[in-house]
């Protein structure tokens, strides 16, 4: 169970390990710049989070949670990314119905890491 500040520190970096040692596809894609921005801001938050955990404890629910969110939009993003662009037989529509879930995705990404970033550099629990 993930119930501390350092479990989901562990989780976020976790995910941008995970992402890290697969290919990037062609170069300059989409696809190759979204994952580079989710390894980023894993292994930021990640590691931000430990180090909040080293100093303050566990820390609550309400602090840790959105790490722990950012852990899971991030995982999902990196699940659909290897969906897009591989697959058997070529499929125009699905292969924008995934973009189109991946974008959204990659703005709550953003804002989650808005809200854990201004977190680590206040110091104290942030409302959302």
């Amino acid at each position: 169970m993930n119930n501390s500040m350092d479990d989901a520190g562990c989780c976020l970096l976790s995910v941008a390990w995970n992402l890290a040692p697969l290919t990037e596809g062609r170069p300059g894609s989409r696809r190759g710049a979204l994952r580079q921005t989710v390894v980023s801001v894993c292994q930021a938050a990640g590691h931000g989070a430990r180090r909040w955990a080293a100093t303050h404890g566990p820390g609550a629910e309400a602090q840790y949670r959105p790490f722990l969110q950012l852990a899971d939009v991030a995982h999902e993003i990196a699940t659909l990314l290897l969906l897009v662009e591989d697959f058997l037989v070529p499929d125009l529509e699905r292969e924008h119905r995934r973009w189109a879930e991946i974008e959204e995705l990659a703005a709550r990404m953003t804002e989650l890491a808005e809200w854990t970033s201004d977190f680590l550099l206040s110091g104290s629990a942030l409302r959302r």
